[in-house]
């Protein structure tokens, strides 16, 4: 039976300067051995040994958006991390190493049960313990990257535009025996990656939707000299955000390398990793080099980049940060702007080489997949290299035609807050998910309040519920208009199903608009926080599953 089109978007909804180019630092010089651990031939194989109840507890700890966003006060300090570290042995390429910590990372994208992004710290208990002289490993799961390959290409045209970034290779995990499947094995900034372009000792500082504005940088978290309680460096670049036109660009280069920076900025945009800094206030590091105090970014976090998840018309711009907003409505930072973008197309975006790394990549991931995962990956894979043949025209379309004006502001907060109402009655029968009408199915009566004035009461409609994954989900569809409506998309635990109560939280429960003579302009509207009573509910073919709906909508 053909999927209905509304199911399919659900399903994905569930799963927001001139010049020639100076490197900042000479390339690693010849012999370094810690070019091994992130040999790109090769996939690195990473066996990891560790108490089977250790590894429970580390797998399934997490963060969720109650934990972080769900607090009105999310931007006041750094999202504490849930994760701790675990005991084990682990064996890489061979080389064993009897006692090492493990722990899960990640912040929302990434997390996974079965395949949780890792980090190793193989020097906790031997100081002299290393991998080829590498102490640390980060293995990034790709849930967020399914062609497996973006990660180190993105990394390798940052290196290329001159630009400190991680060294990135990929890796065969097993744990207890049990082979997780292809990570992408990026090197971690850290002092040993500082020192490889810069001289260490200055301040390192990670963002996670953190920006230079007043109120914004309470989630800039200092990763080294945490002692020294001093962030006058990070109240400087907020003070040069904020200075007049007249003065920006002299004010930003007293405590950011502009030049550098302009590159970064562009860098984001080629490969369109709209997920960092200038596109997210996100996923990004800041390091104060200590030759001249003046701030660098790094990039982080490249999972979403070379996909195409940016908006019509946006793919050679991102300003939703105030550095770039402010840089792009200034006359001379625009321009330098458009220069940069227009010099890295040339000097950064080697298609061959891309290419060239990618079938590399494609050679060390097939052997290790069945044919029927294969297939998924290459079907990635090549959506990656039509994007890398595009990137040029399209970019040099936007160049020969005008760069497009940013009309948006610095986006807003993302911290939510709890406002409205919901009610609604339902009755349907399990299975009906696979039906092609939902409005047509089942019954529904339901109330929609924003709290703003904006409301529908008994609204008519249908329902259809059953099984997805191990999860049970329910769909509440009513008309607001002729061409308009409104579901609800409802979740649990398929083995917790069973009439009563039921709290469900925002992640398991969500409002959609969608225009129903298309079925495919639909708009994400809000979270729901319910409870949900269930009168009738059965997971056979044709069981009832009826009940009622009584919650709030969880606002950005």
């Amino acid at each position: 039976m053909r999927t209905p089109t509304w199911l399919l978007i659900l399903v994905a909804l569930a799963g927001c300067s001139g010049g020639s180019i100076d490197v900042i630092t000479p390339p690693d010089e010849p012999g370094d051995e810690t070019d091994a651990a992130y040999d790109t031939s090769q996939l690195l194989r990473v066996e990891i040994e560790i108490d089977e109840d250790a590894w429970d507890t580390l797998r399934y700890q997490t963060r969720t958006l109650e934990d972080t966003l769900m607090q009105e006060d999310c931007q006041e300090q750094p999202f504490v991390s849930p994760f701790t570290w675990f005991e084990a042995g682990v064996t890489l390429d061979g080389q064993h190493l009897e006692r090492v910590d493990v722990r899960k990372k990640g912040f929302l994208g990434s997390l996974s049960e079965e395949r949780p992004a890792l980090k190793l710290d193989l020097g906790e208990y031997d100081a002299e313990a290393t991998f080829h002289g590498v102490r640390r490993l980060t293995l990034n799961n790709a849930l967020s990257d399914p062609a497996i390959v973006r990660q180190c290409l993105t990394y390798a045209v940052f290196t290329e535009a001159g630009l400190p970034a991680s060294r990135c290779s990929l890796a065969q995990v097993s744990v207890n025996g049990d082979d997780l499947g292809i990570y992408v094995n990026v090197e971690p900034i850290k002092r040993p990656m500082l020192e490889r372009h810069f001289d260490g000792g200055g301040n390192l500082y990670e963002g996670t939707l953190s920006d230079f504005r007043v109120g914004w940088t309470g989630t800039i978290e200092k990763k080294n000299n945490e002692a020294e309680d001093d962030w006058a460096d990070i109240d400087a670049l907020v003070e040069a955000a904020g200075a007049s036109d007249g003065h920006l660009e002299d004010a930003l280069d007293q405590v950011l390398d502009l030049d550098a920076y302009y590159r970064f900025w562009a860098a984001e945009v080629l490969v369109m990793h709209n997920d960092g800094y200038a596109g997210n206030t996100n996923n990004f590091y800041l390091y104060a080099d200590p030759d001249d105090g003046r701030f660098h970014f790094l990039p982080w976090g490249v999972d979403e980049a070379l996909g195409a998840w940016a908006d019509e018309g946006t793919t050679s711009i991102y300003a939703s940060s105030v550095i770039p907003w402010r840089l792009y409505n200034h006359p001379d930072g625009r321009a330098r702007y458009e220069d940069t973008l227009q010099q890295l197309l040339e000097d950064a975006w080697d298609e061959e080489a891309i290419h060239a790394q990618i079938d590399t990549m494609a050679s060390l991931i097939e052997p290790e997949l069945s044919v029927a995962e294969w297939s998924e990956v290459e079907e990635h894979i090549d959506g990656v290299r039509d994007l890398v043949e595009d990137r040029r025209p399209e970019l040099e379309e936007v160049i020969e035609d005008g760069f497009p004006d940013w009309p948006w502001e610095p986006r807003d907060s993302y911290c939510m807050e709890l406002g409205g109402a919901i009610e609604a009655v339902f009755e349907t029968t399990w299975g009906t998910i696979e039906t092609s009408d939902v409005f047509e199915t089942g019954s529904l009566t339901m109330s929609l309040d924003f709290g703003d004035g904006e409301a529908w009461y008994n609204l008519e409609g249908g329902a259809v519920a059953g099984g997805y994954e191990g999860e049970a989900v329910a769909y509440l569809a009513s008309w607001i208009s002729p061409t308009e409506a409104m579901l609800v998309y409802l979740a649990m635990p398929e083995d917790e199903l069973a009439p009563g109560f039921h709290e469900l939280g925002m992640e398991h429960a969500f409002l959609l608009y969608i225009d129903t003579a298309t079925m495919e302009d639909w708009e994400f509207l809000a979270y729901v926080v319910a409870n949900l009573e269930l009168t009738e509910a059965g997971t056979s073919s044709g069981a009832p599953f009826a009940g009622s709906l009584s919650g709030e909508f969880m606002f950005f």
